[in-house]
């Protein structure tokens, strides 16, 4: 139960503290804001949940950045729906459509949505800003952040530094 209860404050003391590059946890960042906006209700959001658990990422930053811009996807669905729009009007794309619905699993895509599509293109479109601010910040925040964090007894049981280092002084 306390672990249930600790994993996300472990989550985020490894995030901060621990030794993924800031590569890593802006990638995370990244994909989960693609994630975070578009719909749960179809193939696509399954797929970029798997190449968040599957991908070298940090999953804690990238189920953070989803779980927020989830939050926010009631503001952001009308400029979704109107971008989808105008994507799916668009005339040279209308066969390609029409192939993609008509293929094996092409109808649990959502491309056929508006919302999903114009979803999915903010989220594209916004993905490599996301990354180069959370890859700047992270850079210039860590250091100081985890000298600061490690301080405390509590954030190094979390990362399980005295566990590890009882273990070695057993051997």
């Amino acid at each position: 139960m306390t672990s249930l209860l600790l994993r996300p404050l472990r989550g985020l003391v490894s995030v901060l503290a621990g030794n993924e590059s800031d590569r890593q946890i802006a990638a995370g960042a990244a994909l989960g804001v693609v994630l975070g906006l578009v719909p749960k209700d179809n193939l696509i959001a399954v797929a970029l949940g798997v190449l968040l658990c599957s991908l070298r990422v940090n999953r804690t930053a990238g189920l953070g950045a989803a779980a927020l811009l989830a939050l926010a996807c009631p503001w952001v669905d009308p400029l979704a729906h109107k971008l989808g729009l105008k994507l799916l009007a668009f005339p040279g794309m209308q066969d390609w459509y029409a192939w993609l619905y008509e293929a094996p699993l092409g109808a649990w895509l959502g491309f056929n949505n508006t919302v999903v599509l114009g979803s999915l293109m903010i989220g594209l479109y916004v993905a490599y800003p996301v990354y180069l601010i959370t890859r700047t910040l992270t850079a210039k925040v860590r250091p100081t952040a985890t000298r600061w964090i490690l301080r405390f007894k509590i954030a190094r049981l979390l990362l399980g530094a005295d566990v590890t280092t009882r273990l070695g002084a057993l051997t």
